[in-house]
C-alpha cells in the first residue's frame, strides 16, 4: 500500500493495492486476509482508528427514548444505524486479534480512543450505552461470560492508565483524529490536549477505589470459568441483516490460572506505583506461582505477562523465584532494609564479582556517613571505615580515580585504619587477575610514596603477599620509604613558634567594595542609598554602581532619559531609585515605591538648580511625574474591590491622567511612554470619563480600543441601547482576532493603520486593556462583544452563551471560517474570570461563565456557577428564581446526564416551566447505579413532587426488584396524596421547599 492515509478515498491517486475503509465493509473476508501479514499497511491499529473516527464523525449517535419496558439493565437504549454497528464491530474484530493486549492499544490508541473502544465494548457485550469512566456495578456473579470479560478488561485499563500517566508523560505517536468532545470540526487530533488529558485522568482516578474492589472481588470468585471473546465471536452485518447478534458460542475457554495470573500482575503494577509494597508482593507473589503453570506466550489467549518483567517485580518485592539465587544486588538492597546485616561480608563478595553498581555502593557510604553526623541512624564508626575501604578497593580494581578524604581519615585512625585497609585488598588478592594485581601495586605504592601513612611501607615489606606485587625496583624504593619514617626531625620543623611577630590582617578593597554593593542590592531607603554610593564613588570608574543588580532594568524611555545625564552620582541615584521603585511595585509595596520617587524628585529638583543643563533634567521630572501616575493607578487596579480612593485622591489622579495625555497634543513636550499612556487610558475609562476618551485624538493606537468602548458604554448609558450603535469596537476586535495578519489592511476610521504589521500590536493593546479593566458598565460591554463573537463563530443554538447586552452587536461576520474560536474563548474565559474577583455577586456573569463552562465541556464548572448565580439571585434560594435566569435549569440537566448524576437530572426535570416527562423518565431509568450514595439518593428522592415521575420510579423499581427505592417512592408519592386536598399555593409553598431543599443539596456538592 501507499504511504499515504489509504483509509480516506480522494487523498491521492487510488492504486490497484489500495483498500479503501468501506471495503472492508462489504467483503467480511478482507478484514482477516489484511491483518494477518507480516507487516499490514495499515496496521491494526490504525484501522481501528479510523473505524472509530468515522463513528464519531457519525450525526446518528442522538440519544432515542423508547418505551419504559424496552428498557434493560436501567439504561438509555441508543438507536445506532447498522453502519456504525458494523463498524464497531470491526473494530472489536480487531482487538480481538491482538488477543485483547492492552500494551499494543494503549501505547498505539490515543487516550480518548481507548475511552470509545471500551465504550463500544459494553455497547456490543452487554448492549448498554455507558459514559466512561465512570463507575460500573454489575453483579459479578450473575452476569455472563462476555460481560465479564469486559468489566474485568475495563477495571484493569482503569489501573494501567493511572500507571502509564505516572511513568511516562509524553504523546506518544501523532495520529489525525477527529476527537469526542471537541466542537470545533476543524480540530484535529495531533497529540492530544493537555486540558483533556487531565480532565480524562481526573475521572479515571476517581474510579480507581472500586476497580480495585471489583478485581479483587473476581479473583475470590468459585468455579469461575472465564472465556475470551474471538476474532470469529463478533460478526459481521450484511445488506441482508436484520437483527445485530454476536456468536457468542465462539467465546474460546481459558484456565482460572491464565486469567487471575493476568489480573494479580496489574494489581500488583498499581500498587508498586503507589509504593504499596506489602500488597503488591502478595499480588507479586500469587502471579508468579500462576505464571509457572502456564504455556508459552504465543499460545495463551489472555495473559500478555513477561517472565522477565514478573521476575523484576520478583527481585523489587523480594520474592523468592525457585532454582534462582539472589544476586548481589538484591541482596545489597535486603541488607540494608534489614539494618545493613551482612553488608561487610556482600561487598567483599561484590569486590570479586563486580556486580553491584558503584553508585549504590557511594550512596550507601554516603548515608551512613550523614547519618552517623546527624544520629539518625546508630551503627559503629567501625563499620563505615570498612565500607570506605571496600569501597576504596573497588575503584581500585575498575581503575577509576580516587578522589575523597577518606586517607586523610586513615592517617588519624592510627593502625586501626591501616589493618581495615590491608586487609581489604588482601580478601581479593588471591582472585584477582593480573591486571587486578598491576592496579593494586600501583596505588599501594602511590600510597606510600605521597600520602605518608605510617608504618605502610613496612607492612608492605614484611608481607609476602604484598611483596609478590611489586617489582625489585619498587621494592627499592619501598625500603627506601621505611627508612626514612625512621628519621627524627627537628623540634624547629615540628612546630610554628618560629620568633616572628604576626602581621596584622588589612582587609582587601575588593571586599570593602563588594560588601558595600551587597549593601546597596538589599537597600531602599534613600539616605541610606546615597551613602552608599558616596563610598562606592570612584572606586570602580569602568562599572558604574547600577550594573550591580542584573535586575535592575529600566524601560527604554527612562533609560534614555537617565543616561543623557551628565556621568554624576545623581545618575546613579537617579537609574538605581527608579528601577528600585519598579522592585517594589513587582513585590505590590507601592507605598514604599512612591517614597523612592518622591526622594527623587527632590533631588532632582535641587539638581536642577546646579550649573547642569536644564533640558535632561526637565525630561526627567516629567517622567518621575508620570511614574508616580502609573503607580497610582497600579495601587488602584490591584484593590479588591477596586477603587479604595477618597473622592479628592480620585479626582486628582483623574486630572493626573488626563494632563498626561494632553501632553500628547503637543508635540513641544516631553511625551510618556506607551506604558503610562495605555494605563491612563484604562484608568479614565474605569472611572467612567467616556466623553474625555472620545474626543481624544486618535493618533495613538493604544488609545483607540478604550476610546471605542466608551462610546458604547455612553450610549447604553444615556440611551439604554436603544440609540444604533458604534461598530468601532466590534471592528477592532474583528481585527484584532482576524485572519491575514501578514497582509496589509485598510486603514481604520480614525485614520490609524489598521492591520498588517499593526494587528498583533492591535491585539496585545486590546488584551492589555482588557487586563486592567474594573468598571461594571465596561466589563458587561466588552463581555457581551465577546459573547456575541463567539456565538456567531460557533453558530449552534444549543450551544450560545447568554449575557446583557447581546443584541448590540451584529449577528454575523464574513470569513467566519478563518477565526479561532478558541482563543477567543479562551479571552472571555479570563475576562470572566477577573470580573467575578471583583464583582463576584454579578448574577449575569456568574451565567455567562457557567454557559462558558458548558460550551468547553467542563460541566461541574458549569453546574457550580450556574448554582451561584442562582443562589445570589434568589437571595441563599429564599426567593423565587427570575424567570430569565430558569432557562439554566435546561444546561444543569445536561451537565448532571453528562457526569452520569441520573437522579439529580430526574429532579430538576421538574424545575422546567413545562416538565419534559420523556427526558425525566429517560435520566431516571440510565440511573441503575448512581454515582451518589444510597443516602444521598434517598435524600434526591424527598425533593421530587411530581407524582408521574414518582409513578414511573414506583414501576421502574419494581421491574428491577429495587424494593427499598420502590418503596421510598411509594412513602413519597402518599406524603402528596394526603396533601391533595390542599390548594394550589400551599401545593406550590410544598414544591418550593422541595425545591430549594435539592438547590442546597446541590450548592453543598458543587459549590462548597
Amino acid at each position: 500500500m501507499m504511504d499515504v492515509d489509504l483509509l480516506r478515498p480522494g487523498t491521492v491517486p487510488i492504486s490497484p493495492d489500495t483498500i479503501l475503509w468501506f471495503e472492508f465493509l462489504l467483503n467480511p473476508g478482507l478484514l482477516e486476509k489484511h491483518i494477518s501479514k507480516a507487516f499490514p499497511d495499515p496496521s491494526p491499529t490504525d484501522l481501528m482508528i479510523k473505524f472509530m473516527s468515522i463513528n464519531l464523525d457519525q450525526k446518528d449517535n442522538e440519544v432515542k427514548i423508547i418505551d419504559p419496558e424496552q428498557l434493560e439493565n436501567g439504561t438509555v437504549t441508543r438507536k445506532w444505524s447498522y453502519k456504525s454497528v458494523a463498524l464497531k464491530i470491526l473494530s472489536l474484530k480487531v482487538a480481538a486479534y491482538l488477543k485483547w493486549d492492552l500494551d499494543i492499544l494503549e501505547k498505539k490508541l490515543p487516550l480518548p480512543m481507548q475511552l470509545t473502544f471500551l465504550q463500544d465494548l459494553f455497547y456490543v457485550t452487554g448492549d448498554i450505552m455507558v459514559d466512561i469512566p465512570s463507575l460500573l456495578e454489575f453483579p459479578l456473579e450473575s452476569i455472563n461470560d462476555q460481560l465479564l470479560f469486559t468489566i474485568v478488561l475495563y477495571h484493569r485499563w482503569t489501573l494501567r492508565t493511572i500507571v502509564n500517566r505516572a511513568l511516562n508523560s509524553k504523546q506518544h505517536k501523532a495520529h489525525l483524529v477527529h476527537l469526542p468532545g471537541i466542537q470545533e470540526p476543524s480540530f484535529f487530533y495531533i497529540g492530544v490536549p493537555p486540558a483533556l488529558i487531565d480532565d480524562i485522568m481526573r475521572k479515571v482516578e476517581m474510579q480507581v477505589p472500586y476497580s480495585l474492589e471489583v478485581l479483587n472481588a473476581v479473583l475470590q470468585m468459585k468455579n469461575l470459568s472465564p472465556k475470551v471473546l474471538t476474532f470469529d465471536t463478533f460478526q459481521m452485518l450484511t445488506e441482508d441483516t436484520t437483527e445485530i447478534k454476536q456468536n457468542w458460542e465462539r467465546m474460546r475457554s481459558i484456565s482460572p490460572e491464565e486469567f487471575k495470573c493476568q489480573i494479580h500482575y496489574d494489581l500488583a503494577t498499581f500498587h508498586l506505583l503507589r509504593e504499596e509494597y506489602s500488597v503488591a508482593k502478595y499480588h507479586v507473589s500469587l502471579a508468579k506461582e500462576l505464571f509457572d503453570t502456564l504455556t508459552t506466550r504465543e499460545t495463551r489467549l489472555y495473559c500478555r505477562v513477561l517472565k522477565e518483567n514478573l521476575e523484576g517485580y520478583c527481585h523489587a518485592t523480594n520474592v523468592r523465584i525457585p532454582g534462582v539465587s539472589q544476586g548481589l544486588t538484591q541482596q545489597f538492597h535486603a541488607s540494608i532494609k534489614d539494618q545493613y546485616r551482612n553488608i561487610v561480608e556482600i561487598l567483599e563478595e561484590d569486590n570479586t564479582r563486580r556486580q553491584i553498581p558503584m553508585v549504590y555502593r557511594d550512596n550507601l557510604e554516603l548515608d551512613i556517613q550523614g547519618g552517623l553526623i546527624n544520629r539518625k541512624i546508630v551503627v559503629s564508626k567501625e563499620l563505615l571505615m570498612k565500607i570506605q575501604c571496600l569501597n576504596l578497593v573497588r575503584k581500585v580494581l575498575d581503575g577509576e580515580v580516587v578522589h575523597n578524604n577518606f586517607l586523610t581519615e586513615l592517617k588519624s585512625s592510627d593502625s586501626k585504619g591501616l589493618e581495615v585497609l590491608l586487609g581489604s585488598f588482601e580478601s581479593v588478592l588471591e582472585s584477582s587477575t593480573p591486571k587486578d594485581k598491576k592496579r593494586i601495586s600501583r596505588y599501594m605504592l602511590y600510597l606510600v610514596m605521597m600520602s605518608s601513612i605510617p608504618d605502610l611501607a613496612k607492612r608492605l615489606l614484611s608481607s609476602e603477599k604484598y611483596r609478590a606485587l611489586f617489582t625489585p625496583e619498587e621494592l627499592t624504593e619501598i625500603s627506601r620509604e621505611a627508612s626514612e619514617e625512621d628519621v627524627e626531625l627537628p623540634p624547629l620543623l615540628l612546630n610554628d613558634d618560629w620568633g616572628v611577630s604576626l602581621v596584622t590582617y588589612t582587609q582587601s578593597p575588593r571586599f570593602q567594595m563588594a560588601e558595600l554593593e551587597r549593601q546597596l542590592t538589599l537597600s531602599y531607603d534613600p539616605n541610606e542609598i546615597r551613602g552608599i554610593l558616596l563610598a562606592l564613588d570612584g572606586k570602580n570608574p569602568t562599572s558604574p554602581p547600577w550594573r550591580v543588580s542584573s535586575r535592575w532594568e529600566l524601560p527604554i524611555p527612562l533609560q534614555s532619559v537617565v543616561m543623557a545625564l551628565p556621568r554624576s552620582l545623581h545618575q546613579d541615584f537617579a537609574y538605581i531609585l527608579l528601577a528600585k521603585s519598579r522592585e517594589l511595585v513587582a513585590s505590590k509595596d507601592f507605598t514604599g515605591a512612591k517614597l523612592l520617587l518622591t526622594a527623587l524628585e527632590e533631588d532632582t529638583k535641587r539638581e536642577k538648580n546646579s550649573q547642569i543643563p536644564v533640558n535632561p533634567m526637565y525630561k526627567l521630572l516629567k517622567l518621575i511625574s508620570w511614574e508616580y501616575i502609573l503607580v497610582d493607578i497600579w495601587s488602584y487596579t490591584n484593590d479588591v474591590p477596586p477603587g479604595q480612593l477618597t473622592e479628592r485622591e480620585t479626582t486628582k489622579l483623574v486630572e493626573d491622567c488626563k494632563q498626561c495625555l494632553g501632553s500628547l497634543q503637543a508635540t513641544d513636550q516631553v511625551i510618556p511612554r506607551q506604558e503610562v499612556i495605555e494605563y491612563c487610558t484604562v484608568f479614565l475609562l474605569n472611572m467612567g470619563e467616556w466623553d474625555y476618551l472620545i474626543n481624544l485624538e486618535k493618533r495613538w493606537s493604544h488609545c483607540e480600543f478604550s476610546s471605542a468602548i466608551s462610546i458604547v458604554c455612553q450610549d447604553v448609558v444615556k440611551f439604554k441601547g436603544s440609540k444604533k450603535f458604534s461598530r468601532e469596537a466590534w471592528d477592532m476586535i474583528l481585527l484584532g482576532f482576524g485572519p491575514n495578519r501578514d497582509q496589509p489592511l485598510k486603514r481604520s476610521s480614525s485614520g490609524a493603520a489598521a492591520g498588517g504589521s499593526l494587528n498583533k500590536d492591535l491585539l496585545a493593546s486590546i488584551s492589555g486593556t482588557l487586563a486592567r479593566l474594573r468598571e461594571p458598565t465596561a466589563l458587561n460591554i466588552v463581555i457581551s462583544l465577546l459573547a456575541r463573537l463567539h456565538n456567531v463563530l460557533r453558530d449552534e443554538p444549543s450551544l450560545e452563551l447568554y449575557t446583557q447586552y447581546l443584541t448590540l452587536w451584529p449577528a454575523s461576520i464574513p470569513n467566519s471560517n478563518s477565526y479561532n474560536i478558541r482563543t477567543i474563548a479562551e479571552f472571555l474565559f479570563q475576562l470572566l474570570t477577573q470580573a467575578l474577583k471583583f464583582y463576584p455577586t454579578n448574577v449575569s456573569w456568574l451565567r455567562v461563565m457557567g454557559d462558558l463552562n458548558f460550551v468547553l465541556g467542563y460541566y461541574e464548572s458549569a453546574i457550580k456557577y450556574y448554582l451561584e448565580a442562582i443562589m445570589v439571585s434568589s437571595d441563599l434560594f429564599s426567593q423565587q428564581v427570575p424567570r430569565p435566569l430558569q432557562s439554566v435549569y435546561w444546561r444543569m440537566i445536561k451537565c448532571c446526564a453528562h457526569l452520569q448524576c441520573y437522579t439529580q437530572a430526574t429532579v430538576l426535570c421538574q424545575f422546567l416551566e413545562d416538565v419534559n416527562y420523556s427526558l425525566a423518565f429517560a435520566m431516571a431509568s440510565s440511573d441503575q447505579k448512581s454515582c451518589a450514595t444510597a443516602d444521598a439518593m434517598d435524600a434526591y428522592y424527598h425533593c421530587i413532587w411530581d407524582v408521574t415521575i414518582l409513578e414511573f420510579l414506583i414501576h421502574l423499581h419494581s421491574k428491577r426488584g429495587e424494593h427499598h427505592r420502590k418503596q421510598l417512592a411509594i412513602k413519597i408519592i402518599g406524603l402528596l396524596e394526603l396533601n391533595s386536598n390542599n390548594n394550589e399555593e400551599i401545593q406550590r409553598e410544598a414544591a418550593n421547599i422541595r425545591k430549594t431543599r435539592f438547590l442546597r443539596a446541590l450548592a453543598k456538592q458543587y459549590v462548597c
